[in-house]
């Protein structure tokens, strides 16, 4: 009787080796590839391509779900989301900003345009240039008779 219980307990400790190595096995190549395309990722992430990492985060929680590469996946697409969301705001808090400024010189040119209506209408006068006086007159020039030149035929 003392070899059956020990058999099942050879059974049982054999059973969980076995799936620990079936589970490693499968397991341990699932983890390399995610863990390799994360890493890509993230250089992705760091040279400013966010629509490609998210791809490939995406990828990696899809084909790889109960890897560490998944959770960390996970939290690099959260982050990657608030960081959109800040800058969103950034943004729209600086056309914000233009509009007040924009508004408020709409504003005081309104004024000044208002304030040109109501003056009352200027009287220009316009003077008329001084009349020249007349030319003096100018004796005529006394010409001097041409000479007469001849030339001689050949």
């Amino acid at each position: 009787m003392k070899v059956r219980p020990l058999f099942y307990l050879t059974s049982l400790v054999s059973a969980v080796l076995g799936a620990t190595m079936v589970y490693l096995v499968l397991s341990v190549p699932n983890d390399l590839r995610a863990d390799a395309m994360l890493k890509n990722a993230r250089k992705d992430i760091t040279s400013g391509q966010s629509d490609r990492a998210r791809e490939s985060l995406k990828v990696i929680i899809q084909q790889y779900p109960r890897t560490d590469a998944a959770a960390a996946s996970t939290i690099a697409l959260v982050s990657l989301a608030q960081k959109d969301r800040d800058d969103l705001a950034d943004a729209v808090n600086l056309l914000r900003k233009q509009n007040e400024q924009q508004s408020a010189l709409i504003a005081e040119l309104q004024k000044n345009v208002t304030a040109i209506g109501n003056k009352p209408p200027q009287v220009v006068t316009v003077q008329a240039p001084a009349p020249k006086p007349p030319p003096a007159k100018v004796a005529p020039k006394k010409t001097t008779p041409r000479k007469k030149t001849t030339r001689k035929r050949r």
